[in-house]
């Protein structure tokens, strides 16, 4: 076996090392890895997420946690393994590892991440007894023209801390999430911008827009349940979206939707949005 470098936070060097390996992965087979590229450019100092292993001076391995929702009892956990060196129990020493870090955490359960076509991560989630938990689709647009819909007077103005309240709500009626976090950790990223979706001052929703490189990402899109059904939802994603091309410069957008929620396809690709692929989900309980 290699060299195991368990990383509290990430150097430059280390991340081009991910960023290599993700490429060689996916030279071997088509893949869009869950990496969450924005997180891992700014880990939390004096944690322990990133768990790499190393042959001399070559990435040959790499997991890493994802803490989304800091209070919950769940945590996400996704990886990869250079070609040439699987079945060697690479993941395997690394997801030990991870593990052990996230009992520390008094987690209850982990969520490992595959893409459905990926017959590397299928075979690594059988081996360790998880059980399939959710998927989620992710949707690509690739352009620079958004499809033109009625806008119903609607208009989008970035949230402060004082409109936490509302959005913790809006977390709640669209992802079941009850998070108790500060209100200031909320709108420290500059990458991340929250929108509340208002007509005639009245919130009816809101839609976060995310930088990550090159790519722009819509993320916690919420609409009110008595605002649905009425065209407000494609106008504020489409609102979105033009803000992410003009202000950004950018013609990738991508988002996930979970596969549950199939009443939400039609909107998205009534924007644009085309497939790419598929996440599973399956989870391991642990402590």
């Amino acid at each position: 076996m290699g060299n195991i470098l368990l990383a509290k936070e990430l150097s430059n060097r280390e991340l081009e090392d991910i960023r290599k390996l993700e490429n060689e992965c996916c030279k071997d087979e088509p893949l869009n890895m869950k990496l969450n590229w924005d997180m891992l450019t700014t880990r939390p100092a004096g944690e322990t997420n990133d768990f790499m292993e190393y042959d001399q001076d070559q990435l040959i391995g790499f997991l890493g946690l994802y803490d989304i929702e800091r209070k919950s009892p769940d945590i996400e956990l996704t990886g990869m393994v250079h070609p040439e060196h699987r079945c060697w129990g690479i993941f395997h020493e690394l997801f030990i590892l991870a593990k052990q870090e996230c009992n520390n955490r008094k987690k209850k359960r982990i969520l490992l991440i595959t893409e459905r076509h990926s017959s590397g991560g299928k075979g690594f989630v059988n081996s360790v007894g998880s059980k399939y938990s959710f998927s989620e689709y992710r949707m690509k647009f690739t352009g620079t023209t958004v499809p033109e819909f009625p806008s119903f007077g609607i208009t989008l103005r970035k949230a402060e801390s004082t409109d936490y309240p509302e959005l913790q709500a809006l977390d709640k009626i669209g992802f079941g999430s009850d998070e108790d976090e500060d209100p200031k950790n909320f709108f420290v990223d500059v990458n991340h911008s929250i929108d509340i979706a208002e007509v005639e001052g009245k919130c009816i929703g809101k839609i976060g827009t995310l930088m990550d490189g090159k790519d722009g990402y819509i993320f916690g899109f919420v609409i009110k349940p008595e605002y649905r059904r009425r065209g407000y939802g494609r106008a504020v994603l489409s609102l979105a979206m033009l803000k992410l091309i003009s202000e950004q410069m950018i013609n990738t957008i991508l988002l996930e939707v979970a596969v549950e929620n199939e009443r939400a396809l039609p909107l998205y690709t009534s924007c644009g949005f085309k497939e790419v692929t598929v996440y599973d989900y399956y989870e391991i309980k642990i402590g």
